[in-house]
């Protein structure tokens, strides 16, 4: 825990224009419902990978139409086997019929797209009241004509504090880049540190500090509210540039999830939009 918290407060900032924000992105509609207050979460397709777990095998599947015709799908896969989980998840991230131009002109010399792919394996392991997570993940990257490809890894910590009150902290995407070009693409390197009350069964509020490499600390909280065994209700509230608010919607039935969450851009940007499906089977 200590070490994941220094690494929350000594992160560098400023450094190259980061890229690859595929990478920032990974909890699907629950957590984008809750303004990505995800990280104290247990979830099989939870970003922070000491947080993904599941009842025996689970299969998620995830897509999010966002601004600029910007299109993302995410697959994970989770099986739990004694007191680990296993997963493995691949994600693609596109913007297609970019305008290309090498200056000022009234007509673009054509168009192009950019395509950011990764696929990861990560394992979770639970120790008493602390459950540590770790993913490798490939990752590819193409803009126009150019391709690079790299490594990184991500790193996780969930510790119940207590019936009610979980803490969760991880730091994703170590790692680097080959050369797209001329130069590498800056890994957008993150800190998140969060808490989540669990102390009742048809009400969880969660709140996260987020940091990433270049940009403002950013805060995050959500909530969810369950009516029933079926019916979740989900609203949160973020700090980030262009957006703040979120609200989601989940529907239970036996072993099938159905979330979605829509999140508003400023602006005059658009808005997002998170579909997610999950059939998780239990172990006998």
């Amino acid at each position: 825990m200590a070490l994941l918290l220094i690494a929350l407060l000594t992160l560098p900032t400023a450094l190259a224009a980061v890229g690859l924000p595929a990478l920032r992105q990974g909890g699907g509609a629950l957590a984008a419902g809750l303004a990505g207050a995800e990280t104290a979460l247990f979830a099989a397709q939870a970003l922070n990978p000491a947080a993904r777990q599941s009842r025996g095998r689970s299969i998620a599947f995830n897509h999010q139409a966002s601004i600029q015709q910007i299109r993302q799908n995410h697959l994970h896969l989770t099986q739990a086997r004694g007191r680990g989980t296993w997963g493995l998840s691949a994600q693609l991230w596109q913007a297609n019929d970019l305008e290309r131009r090498t200056g000022p002109s009234a007509e673009p010399l054509g168009h192009f797209g950019v395509y950011e792919g990764a696929v990861g394996l990560s394992y979770a392991r639970q120790m008493e009241q602390t459950r540590l997570g770790l993913q490798l993940k490939f990752i590819h990257q193409s803009i126009f004509t150019q391709n690079a490809s790299g490594l990184a890894v991500d790193l996780g910590l969930m510790r119940d504090i207590s019936a009610s009150l979980r803490l969760g902290a991880t730091v994703r995407n170590l790692g680097r880049m080959n050369r797209l070009d001329q130069r590498e693409t800056d890994l957008p390197l993150e800190a998140r540190f969060g808490a989540a009350y669990v102390g009742r069964t048809d009400l969880l509020v969660a709140v996260e500090a987020q940091k990433v490499r270049g940009d403002d600390l950013t805060l995050h909280l959500g909530g969810e509210y369950r009516v029933g065994e079926h019916l979740r209700l989900r609203a949160g509230y973020q700090t980030t540039e262009n957006r703040s608010l979120s609200a989601g919607v989940g529907l239970a039935a036996k072993q099938w999830v159905i979330d979605y969450a829509y999140v508003p851009f400023g602006s005059g940007l658009g808005d997002a939009h998170w579909l997610s499906l999950q059939l998780e089977s239990a172990t006998p």
